[in-house]
């Protein structure tokens, strides 16, 4: 299997393979290695904060992203952090943490909502068991719309111009996956 990432709405793929989207605000753990692990024995933990940024299910996005851990730590003292709101100037680019390879992509809707891409690739490749939405971890209440969730009705005739749709630099809104 190829890369798992976190996109768009947040469209998530884990490393079993299933795809879901993200429907909780909040903030959430995508990767946790070792799984289960405490504080002082994880090695990578990419944590993540989802917004809704329309009245809309759909229209939820990361808006900052955490790297902490011993491999993140050997990267940066304190471990990286990516916020949207903050452009970034530089080409994203993959970086090795220990065994396992992350990107974190700056994107913007149409609209101009800024947002967050997260990728990951060499999850099994990590010598432990992954946990986290990306990992081994259980997703079903994360990925169940609240009951106060508005749902687009779309039709596949007509073009959609939500909030949610990507600008047109190709990018997709939110995404995390890994592999």
């Amino acid at each position: 299997m190829g890369a798992v990432a976190g996109t768009g709405d947040p469209h998530l793929q884990n490393i079993l393979g299933e795809r879901f989207d993200l429907m909780q605000a909040g903030r959430h753990v995508l990767v946790q290695i070792p799984r289960g692990a405490r504080s002082e024995g994880t090695l990578l933990r990419v944590g993540a904060e989802a917004q809704r940024l329309g009245e809309l299910c759909a229209d939820m996005y990361f808006q900052e992203v955490n790297l902490t851990g011993t491999w993140a730590e050997a990267k940066q003292t304190g471990g990286l952090r990516y916020r949207a709101a903050e452009a970034s100037t530089e080409d994203a680019r993959w970086m090795q943490l220990g065994r396992v390879d992350l990107k974190v992509v700056h994107g913007r809707t149409m609209e101009g909502f800024r947002y967050l891409n997260v990728y990951a690739k060499h999850l099994r490749r990590a010598g432990f068991p992954v946990g986290g939405l990306l990992g081994e971890d259980d997703h079903s209440k994360e990925a169940t719309s609240p009951q106060n969730c508005k749902h687009r009705q779309m039709s596949l005739l007509e073009p959609h111009h939500g909030p949610s749709r990507p600008a047109a630099s190709g990018m997709e809104p939110s995404w995390a996956s890994l592999a």
